[in-house]
């Protein structure tokens, strides 16, 4: 019998994909190759209906089945998944054997009809081809229930294929006894399998990934075998190879050789799981199915003929518990897609609750769409009662204008992306809230304009502190350099509009260095927030203070005229609020403040006024500190003379470019010396001779006396030491050396004084500190505690420049001193013949009475010595005994002078001291 002869055919081609596969190393597109089989196969075709019955027919047939085996086998040999490949490839070798012994056995006997070797060989390629069918279908699924479903949905159909082929075929062929046993049972199984195969390819297309082509190759081969071997069982008639019943077997046999080629193997990346529609049809196959048995039993009544009810209750039973089976199944998957649902609800919703971004959906005419619940938890708001986006709004404090222009500019663009910040209050809290709007109201599953909500108050406020740290001071919470200047240039600005002045009051704490040197930066820094706050509360509301740096104020007053009365105003109040002691963790400290007024209109630049403002108040600390200097235009020629001196002074010490003068201290009594007093003189290489009147206060000023002070107690010390321990009769000299008022405020005074006594060797009581009356003034707690520490040191002190202070009385009281010198300018105004003038004498007489030794400076003439020491004034000093003499010039000076107090010592003959009385 003529039984499924046909071999799958391959014709080196991918019919389904663009890619090119090699074939003996040349890269042949697989578009090509497909159309070659294409090709081949209408050949075969149309040879067949020509040569239908003929051994030519016969031949092609044959040598198309040989080329199908070699291509199937080339196929198997490269495919990516081999186990597929290679049940196709034996497939398609089983059917051409299984074609070779059929014409044998057609040969022997006459006649191919009859059980054989050939189909028992034919229904193995069958059950070949089944295993790849499932081997492709399981690799297609993902988990076990999906794979017993499609096991499932299988069953379905091969029960109901198979009720249909028993009624139709396969019943008759189990009952003709004509036929032997084995000749009924093989041709039963014909039918039989190829309803297997049906169940096998629903399978296959049922989990079959969209993009996937291999699985609809495959489908498509076995569906040309289906159909050929129903028209074979229908037409019973062909009895030799190239019928056209025999297209479809070609057909198909080129498919699977197709199928059987790696190109055609793989799945395409981003293949997707079957759709929605997929698993309908699927249900619908297995509902159907339980129609198929009443239907079956109705059409054979029809046809005359009588139905098998055993066959028909049967089939019923078995698809009824299957669908059963496929319902339980969809039942349980349904269960846990509900769960999972609830779950990824469940997380949504935590998520949400912890988040701090919220969504929200409103339709375009304001009515919401979504549960406002998350969205008020974001704006910590109640849930509002209606369900209007205006009501939300409302309870977040968003001014709803603002809200309304938002939504409008994200309805003019749908599916724009609009991001905005509007500000909120709620509950009296000024907040920003960062919304994201989009337009989906085309979307089916949104339906209206998502909004996302943020609350961004936190990072706004950083933004804020960090843009006022930016433009404020961090330790006083005063604006900055930056900010001031700003603020000047605009107030310039408006006196161009509107008139008026602006003046820039600049000041200096005088004595801050010495605080933060001797108490600590934490002590400092307390003292600068004070002085901060004193000059808020000593200015005007509308005036700006700020710190330009370091211990530097600056205040910003804006004057309705064109003069300096409200800048001066301003600068004396700031005096008198600083005047205050400053309670610190150290005890009470005085300070004072050094205050610069400049005034500027119109085109004047805000950096240009500040600068004047700066010079004002450099001169102010050049003269005296404590004080208030107005700008004038010849202090920038004074301050740029002043800033060259500071630049050469910074490095003159290093440089070894001062040196000390001394000039004798005498006394009135004999004419003998007594002392020295250390002067200080600066020859710089440079500038030449520069004064102590010129450097000394820039020195002061730029922080500089401290260490220079340090050295020239050094020096002096040593020199004392050298010249007391070299010449013993110089014993009881004294050395004296000027201490500047910055030194007197600084901590470290005392502990300079004792290092210098200690590394010269020279006794306390042998060095005396000259102060002046001014530097007491600035800081007469400081200065009182500095005078106390040295005295316990035992060093001497004097008081310079006695009597041309404001209160000499009250601070002779105060501190406690040993030598009061009377100032020059009271000693060089005594002309010859002139009597000693009153305050000289009232200043000796309150020195003896107060026990302190007198010395009076600046003494010329011999008339002005005489008359001083006929009024009790114990030593002097000036050009009548000596200038200011170089060290070895001075020790000369000591030597002459000590040598003459020894020959004085011896008394002359009687002769002699008549002679010098006359």
């Amino acid at each position: 019998m003529e039984r499924f002869q046909t071999v799958p055919f391959r014709a080196d081609a991918h019919p389904v994909s663009s890619t090119s596969v090699r074939a003996g190393g040349v890269a042949v597109p697989g578009a090509v190759l497909g159309c070659a089989g294409v090709g081949l196969v209408a050949a075969v075709l149309w040879a067949q209906a020509a040569w239908s019955g003929t051994t030519a027919g016969t031949v092609l047939y044959s040598a198309v089945t040989g080329l199908a085996v070699v291509a199937a086998w080339g196929g198997a040999g490269r495919g990516s998944r081999r186990p597929v490949a290679l049940c196709a490839a034996v497939a398609v070798t089983l059917s051409a054997v299984g074609d070779v012994l059929w014409q044998v056995q057609a040969s022997l006997t006459g006649s191919g009809s009859g059980a054989g070797p050939a189909d028992a060989v034919h229904l193995a390629g069958y059950a070949a081809v089944a295993v790849g069918l499932a081997l492709l279908a399981r690799t297609h699924t993902e988990d076990r229930d999906q794979r017993v479903a499609g096991w499932i949905d299988a069953l379905v159909v091969f029960v109901a294929v198979l009720l249909v082929v028993w009624e139709v075929s396969i019943a008759a062929t189990v009952e003709d006894g004509s036929l032997s046993v084995l000749t009924r049972t093989t041709l039963a199984l014909y039918p039989a399998i190829d309803a297997a195969l049906i169940g096998l390819v629903v399978r296959l297309l049922a989990t079959r990934r969209q993009g996937e082509r291999t699985s609809l190759v495959v489908a498509a081969g076995c569906a040309c075998w289906v159909v050929s071997d129903i028209a074979d069982l229908l037409h019973a008639d062909a009895g030799s190879f190239g019928s056209l019943l025999d297209a479809g077997r070609v057909l198909g046999s080129v498919l699977l050789a197709v199928a059987a080629w790696p190109s055609a193997s793989p799945a395409p990346a981003g293949a997707r799981a079957p759709s929605s529609r997929v698993g309908l049809a699927r249900l619908a196959v297995c509902l159907g199915a339980l129609v198929v048995p009443p239907t079956t039993d109705l059409v054979v009544h029809a046809a005359g003929g009588a139905g098998d009810p055993v066959a028909i209750l049967t089939g019923t039973v078995v698809l009824t518990v299957l669908v059963f089976l496929r319902a339980a199944l969809l039942l349980r998957g349904e269960a846990a897609a509900r769960a999972q649902l609830r779950a990824r609800e469940r997380r949504a919703a935590t998520l949400a609750r912890y988040s701090s971004d919220a969504a929200l959906v409103v339709a375009r005419d304001g009515r919401l769409l979504s549960d406002p619940a998350p969205v008020a938890a974001v704006l910590g708001t109640a849930p509002p009662a209606g369900r209007s986006a205006g009501e939300v709004v409302r309870l977040a404090g968003i001014d709803l204008e603002q809200a309304q222009r938002v939504l409008d500019r994200a309805l003019a663009a749908p599916g724009t992306v609009v991001d905005a910040e509007v500000p909120a209050r709620y509950r009296g809290e000024d907040r920003w809230l960062g919304v994201r709007l989009v337009d989906l109201g085309e979307d089916p599953d949104v339906g209206g304009v998502v909004v996302h909500v943020t609350d961004v108050t936190g990072r706004r406020r950083a933004e804020e502190a960090l843009a006022h740290s930016v433009l404020h001071d961090t330790l006083t919470g005063l604006a900055n350099r930056v900010l001031f200047a700003d603020r000047v240039g605009q107030a310039l600005l408006r006196t161009v509009r509107g008139g008026g002045s602006v003046a820039v009051v600049s000041l200096d704490v005088d004595g801050f260095q010495a605080v933060n040197d001797g108490l600590g930066h934490a002590a400092g820094d307390a003292l600068l927030r004070e002085v901060a706050a004193r000059l808020r509360g000593a200015v005007r509301a509308d005036d700006t203070v700020a710190r330009l740096g370091g211990d530097e104020f600056a205040v910003l007053v804006e004057q309705s005229g064109d003069g300096d009365d409200e800048a001066v105003a301003t600068a004396e109040r700031v005096r008198a609020v600083l005047s205050r002691p400053v309670v610190l963790a150290g005890g009470p400290v005085g300070v004072s403040a050094s205050v610069g007024v400049a005034v500027g209109r119109g085109a004047a630049g805000a950096e240009s006024l500040i600068a004047d403002a700066d010079l004002a108040l450099y001169s102010a600390k050049l003269e005296g500190r404590g004080r208030t200097v107005r700008f004038e235009p010849g202090m920038r020629a004074a301050a740029r003379a002043a800033r060259e001196l500071e630049d050469e002074l910074r490095g003159a010490l290093g440089r070894g470019e001062f040196r000390l003068v001394y000039q004798p201290v005498v006394a009135l009594a004999d004419r003998r010396v007594t002392g020295f007093e250390a002067l200080l003189r600066w020859d710089s290489p440079r500038l030449g001779a520069v004064g102590p009147d010129r450097f000394v206060p820039v020195a002061e000023a730029a922080g500089l006396m401290d260490e220079i002070g340090a050295w020239v107690l050094r020096e002096a010390c040593a020199t004392a030491a050298a010249w007391r321990r070299d010449h013993p009769a110089a014993g009881g000299t004294s050395m004296a050396v000027n201490v500047s008022a910055t030194q007197l405020r600084s901590c470290d005074l005392a502990g300079s004084v004792a290092a210098a006594l200690a590394d010269s060797g020279l006794p306390a009581c042998a060095l005396v500190l000259e102060v002046t009356e001014t530097a007491l003034v600035d800081d007469p707690e400081r200065a009182a505690a500095s005078l106390a520490e040295l005295r316990a040191l035992g060093v001497r002190l004097a008081l310079d420049d006695f009597g041309t202070g404001y209160s000499s009385l009250a601070h002779l009281r105060q501190f406690t001193v040993d030598v009061l010198k009377i100032d020059r300018s009271f000693v060089g105004g005594i002309a010859d013949g002139e009597p000693l003038p009153a305050i000289v004498r009232g200043t000796i007489d309150l020195g003896r009475t107060l026990g302190l030794e007198v010395l009076a400076e600046g003494v010329e003439h011999e008339h002005q010595a005489r008359l001083l020491a006929e009024g009790c004034c114990d030593t002097a000093q000036g050009h009548l005994f000596a200038r200011p003499l170089e060290r070895t010039d001075a020790e000369a000076l000591l030597l002459g002078r000590t040598g003459r107090r020894r020959r004085a010592a011896v008394p002359p003959p009687r002769g002699a001291r008549s002679a010098a009385r006359r």
